[in-house]
């Protein structure tokens, strides 16, 4: 079994739903908060017996949700304390640009917190009304402000472009306000914008922003980041040298991660699993037997294969480049011009990074190709 290394606390309370939101959140008040957090600490001690006497303590946590900045950070330093850590482990939490008074981020920090990721998706109050938010662009930036002095070893925050309201000038606003702002930050996630099923945005079937739109949108945000020193090092985050996410590195690398929480994931390195997704239900499992898995997928040696090399294609890491070519020549010739060579390393140049699935299907497919003419050479 992998070292579960990572341990994900899914805290679900939102003051209210953005219209992208496909997580499983309650926004309908959360007065039921201390038994949701006694039922953490008990899933949490049950996984824990399981481990036995060798496990020495995670490495990262992380909270997500949800809002995490709305519920006491009482709370979060309870859940904290009784987690088993590492020595300098990376302790990081989501927050919302509303939540960021000042008194309750210095808890945060005694409590034990480390990174704050704060989710401010724009600067440009059109999109952020479109999206549901309910701070505007001037919020986001004192929350922002306050973060960089409350303590933490690492600030982030979190964007989304692609909104059909936002226009190539709007996008280019937000990312000269971010440059502004730079200075704060250690670390950048952004995302294009997915309308999931049974979203606000679904039902609203506004017609989606262009890919080829998207594209130069991720691009020129990438070009401005690496003059003010944030270097990309996966598909959608960007940071200074030694402030990458520790907790999300091991998903990428296929480390060994708890999940605990409604709706939560899990993987040991050869089986995945998951928790139920409904408040009420989560806590009528825990409550009754300790755990609340609500289903669980073996992968197969092929399938592990498979995804590191997925996952190996959204990093700066890469891939060997024995994964991609034979010696003197590319398994794919036509993959070739989407790839920087250092070393034993392949990885994406910043437009390859834009087609990435497609890439990863025609790598596997030239690695299947290759084992059929070895099998019947």
């Amino acid at each position: 079994m992998e070292k579960l290394s990572g341990l994900y606390v899914h805290i679900p309370y939102c003051t209210s739903r953005c219209s992208y939101c496909a997580f499983a959140v309650v926004h309908n008040g959360y007065a039921g908060r201390h038994r949701y957090f006694d039922a953490l600490k008990r899933e949490l001690e049950g996984y824990l017996e399981l481990q036995g006497g060798e496990f020495v303590g995670f490495e990262t946590v992380s909270f997500g949700g949800g809002t995490p900045s709305l519920v006491e950070p009482e709370l979060i330093a309870g859940l904290i304390d009784a987690a088993p850590l590492i020595d300098e482990a990376e302790i990081s939490i989501e927050v919302n640009p509303e939540s960021c008074d000042p008194q309750r981020l210095a808890e945060l920090v005694a409590a034990g917190v480390t990174r704050a990721s704060v989710g401010v998706q724009s600067f440009d109050d059109r999109v952020l009304k479109y999206f549901g938010r309910s701070h505007d662009a001037h919020g986001a930036k004192v929350a922002i402000e306050a973060v960089a002095s409350s303590g933490f070893d690492s600030v982030s925050i979190d964007l989304v472009y692609g909104a059909p309201v936002e226009s190539e000038r709007s996008w280019d606003y937000t990312v000269d306000e971010l440059i502004d702002l730079s200075d704060l930050l250690e670390h950048l996630s952004a995302y294009a914008l997915q309308i999931e099923p049974r979203t606000k945005l679904h039902w609203m079937a506004d017609p989606p922003t262009e890919e080829a739109d998207l594209a130069g949108r991720y691009l020129r945000l990438d070009e401005r980041l690496a003059e003010v020193g944030l270097k990309n090092y996966e598909i959608s985050n960007w940071s200074r040298p030694g402030a990458e996410s520790r907790h999300n590195s091991t998903y990428w690398n296929g480390g060994g991660y708890l999940g605990i929480g409604m709706s939560s994931h899990s993987f040991d390195g050869q089986t995945r699993w998951w928790n139920v997704a409904n408040l009420a239900g989560y806590l009528a499992c825990v409550e009754g037997s300790g755990r609340a898995v609500a289903g669980s997928e073996r992968l197969t040696d092929s399938q592990i294969a498979i995804e590191r090399i997925m996952l190996g294609l959204r990093t700066s890491r890469g891939l060997d480049t024995a994964t991609v070519a034979v010696p003197g020549r590319f398994l794919d010739r036509e993959l070739e011009d989407w790839f920087e060579i250092s070393g034993d390393s392949a990885r994406l140049t910043a437009r390859g990074r834009l087609l990435a699935d497609a890439i990863a299907l025609r790598i596997l497919q030239s690695v299947e190709e290759g084992r059929d003419k070895d099998e019947t050479d």
